[in-house]
């Protein structure tokens, strides 16, 4: 009995920790892409593995027509995400806001623009998923300002984390470290964590 309490926990556990993603690039790219960029369509396509440093960070040169940094492919899952947040280090840049951070699912994405500093220093950028601020929506009929609506079925359906590559006319060179997805777990996973816990508990008072 102790031992399929234990395997309940331990799989309530992996569920809450699977809530959340993070990104650390601390021995490797762990999956991560290169991938040119379609504005109109809000489209990634990989076009090779990112590049990693041993310094502990993702990095690359302008790779492509409008290159980005990709995550690996997802599985969705996502809806109750609560932020967005990474390290971005620019040594050029243009003066204007271009897509910066992108989610993509199967069948739309949102966005935000950001015009990054071009100071080759790391800057932490983190952007909410709570409420619709300035989080652009793109699919098939456009672009235009995002709902709520539009948030959590990108959420749910999630299948790529997209950080700009390009933000100068001219060449860029750009670095990312520490992508983290936060999101809150399901009220199911988080009930099945506390009853494991505590009969286990009661068990071991007996």
């Amino acid at each position: 009995m102790d031992r399929l309490l234990l395997g309940l926990v331990g799989l309530s556990v992996t569920a809450v920790a699977q809530a959340n993603l993070l990104y650390t690039f601390d021995t490797d790219n762990q999956g991560w892409k290169q991938a040119d960029f379609n504005p109109a369509t809000l489209t990634l396509t990989e076009v090779g593995p990112a590049t990693w440093n041993p310094a502990g960070h993702i990095e690359g040169p302008d790779f492509a027509g409008w290159a980005f940094h990709v995550s690996p492919l997802l599985a969705g899952g996502y809806g109750l995400a609560t932020e967005i947040r990474f390290n971005y280090s620019a040594d050029f840049a243009d003066a204007f806001a271009y897509p910066f951070i992108v989610l993509a699912s199967g069948t739309g994405a949102i966005y935000q623009e950001v015009a990054p500093p071009a100071d080759g220093q790391f800057h932490t950028y983190a952007f909410d998923l709570t409420t619709v601020g300035s989080w652009k929506y793109g699919d098939n009929g456009g672009l235009r300002d995002a709902t709520m609506g539009d948030i959590a079925n990108v959420l749910g359906g999630l299948q790529r984390i997209g950080i700009n590559a390009d933000v100068a006319s001219g060449g860029d060179f750009t670095r990312v470290d520490n992508v983290q997805l936060t999101a809150v777990p399901e009220p199911a996973t988080m009930a099945a964590v506390s009853l494991g816990v505590a009969a286990l508990l009661r068990r071991r008072t007996r």
